[in-house]
């Protein structure tokens, strides 16, 4: 099986491919290509949009098919929505290229994860090697997500 999992955030996009079944397992792309950086001559909320939904197909095409694809999403908090609205719009527009390449989906919190904020990190270096470049809570999130789709 292979999962592609996808942790977005205001400036970029963080993606895990794994590949296995839930008790085997490796993240593909640990030492490859696994963060896309928003370019800062994107202005408008048309021009991101239109930018990311053209990543998420390239990375389709690039690196599919995939048999599932796992979002890590922002968690709910009231207080915070403007500063999550924006990153609810790229994960719909993954979902969104998800859905254009026939791949079955799915959404997580760290609880339907089975860890915490705090822990993710060190909950995934327990079951992946980790990245030599660009580790981060992020990177984890999106590893994760996909770890939790494998069967």
């Amino acid at each position: 099986m292979k999962v592609l999992g996808i942790r977005n955030s205001p400036t970029k996009i963080r993606f895990s491919i794994i590949e296995g079944d839930a008790t085997t397992y490796v993240f593909i792309n640990h030492n490859g290509e696994n963060k896309i950086d928003m370019p800062k001559s994107l202005k408008t909320e048309a021009e991101i949009f239109q930018w990311v939904k053209s990543e998420f197909k390239r990375i389709f095409d690039k690196y599919g098919p995939f048999d599932h694809m796992a979002i890590k999403q922002n968690e709910n908090v009231p207080t915070r929505y403007s500063s999550v609205r924006p990153v609810m719009f790229l994960d719909c527009l993954a979902t969104m290229v998800a859905i254009e390449n026939n791949t079955p989906f799915s959404s997580h919190i760290y609880t339907s994860i089975g860890t915490k904020s705090k822990e993710v990190v060190s909950f995934v270096e327990s079951k992946v090697t980790k990245s030599t470049t660009n580790w981060d809570s992020q990177m984890a999130d999106a590893i994760a997500a996909a770890i939790k789709n494998l069967k």
